[in-house]
């Protein structure tokens, strides 16, 4: 009895640890943090904000997803000169990797500094790529790399229990020879509240 109210009592302090993590990225990369309000305030912050520019807003339907994208003007939060920072805000079905295949539905959060063509620019997002990893990564559990078949990287970041990657940052080249590096942090939205995606049975 006293080990169970041991670990209890330890818990909410574990439980309190990893979330630091996700949030120290969010108040680093982006202007608007939807671990510090409710969901529906921190769109609303977005559509209010004088330094964005909303391009495209989708509220779900019962056949679509929410959706929000738009650019910043006067912010870039990355150490690279960028020709256009987008900010989207997705909602997306995901699958669990559990014996069920249990449905769920996540929202992508994702910034993306993006550069004009050439050699110097693919260097530069490489390096914040890099920058994040060395600056970042000490932070999380583990982290998994992966080269793209063409030009870039990706660097998915775990902390437990979640099996998720809360945190995903990658660099390339876009389809119009541009280069840009992407940041996207992964949440659930329930009751309003962001919240941290768990296994299937804990939601």
């Amino acid at each position: 009895m006293k080990i169970l109210i041991s670990l209890l009592c330890i818990l909410p302090a574990l439980t309190a640890h990893t979330q630091s993590p996700i949030e120290l990225v969010s108040k680093t990369y982006f202007r608007a943090h939807p671990f510090d309000m409710k969901f529906s305030s921190f769109v609303k912050s977005l559509q209010q904000d004088p330094w964005f520019t909303l391009d495209t807003f989708n509220r779900r339907t019962d056949s679509t997803f929410f959706f929000i994208t738009g650019t910043y003007k006067n912010f870039n939060p990355f150490r690279y000169p960028s020709k256009e920072i987008r900010l989207v805000v997705a909602e997306e079905e995901i699958i669990h990797e559990d014996s069920l295949k249990t449905h769920d539905t996540i929202i992508n959060l994702q910034i993306m500094g993006m550069t004009d063509t050439g050699i110097v620019h693919s260097k530069n997002v490489e390096k914040e790529f890099r920058r994040f990893h060395n600056n970042q990564a000490k932070h999380f559990y583990t982290n998994v790399h992966e080269d793209l078949k063409t030009v870039g990287a990706i660097n998915n970041y775990f902390i437990p229990p979640y099996t998720i990657a809360p945190v995903t940052v990658a660099w390339g080249r876009l389809p119009e020879g541009q280069y840009t590096f992407i940041l996207t942090i992964r949440f659930k939205v329930k009751e309003n509240m962001a919240t941290y995606i768990l296994v299937p049975g804990e939601f």
